[in-house]
Formats: C-alpha cells, structure tokens, sequence
C-alpha cells in the first residue's frame, strides 16, 4: 500500500495538462487480480476532475479454463463497488474499469476503502 505522499496530485494535474488527451493516470497497486490507479481529468483547467480506477480481469489469462471462484470474487468486488459510487463500463479486452471522481483531500481514504473491499472479497 502506498503512502500520502505518493499520491501527487500536482504532478496528475501537471501532466494531464501536457497530455494530448488531458489525461493522466498512475498505477498504485495491482492485487487478487485487479489493478488500482488514480487518475487527473481536466475538462477545465481550473478544475481538474481527480479519480480512483479499479480495473479487474474476469480470467486469469485468454486461454484459460474458466475459474468460476474467481468470477465470483470479481462479481462481489464489483458489486460492493457499484454501491459506493463507482461507473461500471466494460472495456474492450474484456475488463471491466470501475472509477469514481473523488476530491483531491480524499484520494487516499477512497484508495484505501478500494483495498479494504477487494481483500474482504478474496478472502
């Protein structure tokens, strides 16, 4: 788990700034099959959109029998997330990203519910 500090939201703002897309995004954890990042929007330069991403895998790899334990488990973290807040949007290789805006002075807490939630569903 990563610390205050390694959320930088100067730099996510900076760098969405320099993008083509005013995007920035940085992975934080990646754990039981899913991946955790933060993320900086600018849909206005003075007001930049900040959120927690979740990206969770519903197999293991493409070639894979199916593990019907681990769709189960992905299916209770999505749930818990989709009842907190979160859009559910199906990506095109298969995984399913799940994000919440979030104000910039609660990125951390809203990090560290995300872990408490994907732990809690793969015990």
């Amino acid at each position: 788990m990563r610390n205050a500090n390694e959320i930088n939201i100067h730099s996510l703002q900076k760098e969405a700034e320099n993008s083509g897309d005013k995007e920035a995004f940085t992975v934080l954890d990646k754990m039981h099959n899913c991946r955790i990042g933060v993320g900086a929007r600018l849909e206005s330069p003075a007001k930049p959109i900040f959120f927690i991403e979740i990206i969770t895998n519903l197999c293991a790899n493409h070639h894979a029998v199916v593990d019907l334990n681990l769709l189960e488990k992905n299916l209770l973290i999505l749930r818990q997330l989709k009842e907190r807040g979160y859009l559910l949007t199906c990506e095109e290789d298969g995984t399913i990203s799940c994000e919440l805006a979030v104000p910039s002075e609660n990125l951390l807490t809203e990090y560290e519910a995300a872990i408490l939630i994907i732990e809690e569903c793969v015990e």
